[in-house]
């Protein structure tokens, strides 16, 4: 098998169904697509044998464990493949690695925090083009990015602003 094999797997989760993309080298894409489908049923398809599946595999059990509240500790995060973006787009790959390591479940950051955290104090605008540039959400978690006014901001997901907000009140970060 190439290293480029790619798969594509489903999550359904209480504000829609996540598509999960991944290759021999790791998931490359998280969408949620809000559509009905049989998650289970499509999952059947995916070669069992692939490296690529493995990582849909543990993807789909991190997002379970974040979804129905378990410990996400006791969960190890997917293996990520964003080498695409690290080339074409070094400064949102920068940001997202700092929002996946450093602002966790139950807390928010602003556009502004987050670009003074990756060294850009003028930045919030570039932030904002990494948050809706975002191909894994939730694992870097770019709904706990707000305005400085205190405002949700958009989110760039199905149902948009609304899936934001319950996705913060999942984790508690607002009520």
């Amino acid at each position: 098998m190439s290293s480029k094999m790619k798969q594509v797997g489903y999550f359904e989760s209480p504000v829609g169904v996540y598509e999960i993309r991944a290759d021999n080298d790791g998931v490359t894409s998280i969408q949620l697509k809000g559509t009905k489908i049989k998650a289970a049923q499509e999952n059947k398809k995916l070669n069992p044998k692939s490296r690529s599946t493995q990582h849909i595999q543990d993807c789909i059990a991190w997002m379970d464990a974040y979804f129905s509240n378990s410990p996400l500790a006791k969960v190890e995060l997917p293996t990520l493949n964003t080498k695409d973006f690290e080339l074409n787009k070094p400064f949102c790959c920068s940001v997202w690695k700092i929002l996946k390591d450093r602002v966790k479940a139950g807390e928010t950051v602003t556009y502004g925090e987050l670009a003074n955290m990756a060294g850009n104090p003028k930045g919030a605008r570039a932030v904002g083009t990494a948050m809706k540039t975002n191909p894994i959400p939730l694992i870097v978690p770019c709904h706990r990015v707000v305005k400085s006014n205190g405002d949700l901001g958009n989110y760039s997901s199905f149902n948009g602003a609304a899936t934001k907000k319950w996705l913060l009140q999942h984790e508690n970060a607002i009520n």
